[in-house]
C-alpha cells in the first residue's frame, strides 16, 4: 500500500529533480523494501532491492509518512538522513539520504496542496495505527 501510495505521489510530482542526478535509493520498511531511481530529472519506483544502490535507508513506514505529513520538522528529517553523525547508523544505512529528503519535501508539498493524497495517507497511518494494536 506505501509502494501505491509513493507512486501516486511521484505520477502528480512537478519536474524538479535535478537532470544529473543519477542514483538507486532503497529503503527498507520493515517487510517492504522499494527502490527509487532518480535519472535525468525522472524519478521511478520500484518494488524490492537492488545490488548496485548508491544508497540505503531503514525506516518504519510510519516515520516516512510522518516526514511526508510534517509530523515531523523538516530541521530533524535533515539531521537524520543528510547529515547524521558518523556513528549514527539509525536510518542511513549506506551512502546518504539527502536526495530521499528532496523527495520527501516534494511529497510535503504535495501533500499540503492535494486534499486527496493528504487523506490517503491520513488513512493509511491510521491502517498502521491499527495493526500496531493487534
Amino acid at each position: 500500500m506505501l509502494c501505491e501510495l509513493i507512486a501516486k505521489g511521484i505520477e502528480s510530482m512537478p519536474p524538479l529533480i535535478p537532470a544529473d542526478w543519477d542514483e538507486r535509493t532503497v529503503i527498507c520498511l520493515e517487510d517492504e523494501v522499494i527502490t527509487i531511481t532518480f535519472k535525468n530529472g525522472k524519478v521511478s519506483l520500484t518494488e524490492g532491492d537492488t545490488p548496485d544502490a548508491e544508497s540505503i535507508i531503514q525506516m518504519t513506514k510510519n516515520r516516512l509518512c510522518d516526514m511526508i505529513d510534517g509530523s515531523i520538522d523538516f530541521m530533524t528529517v535533515w539531521r537524520e538522513l543528510a547529515e547524521p553523525a558518523p556513528t549514527d547508523r539509525r536510518f542511513v544505512l549506506k551512502g546518504s539520504g539527502a536526495k530521499l529528503i528532496t523527495l520527501v519535501d516534494l511529497f510535503s508539498r504535495y501533500c499540503k496542496s492535494n486534499p486527496e493524497f493528504q487523506k490517503l495517507l491520513i488513512d493509511y497511518k491510521n491502517s498502521l495505527q491499527s495493526q500496531q494494536k493487534l
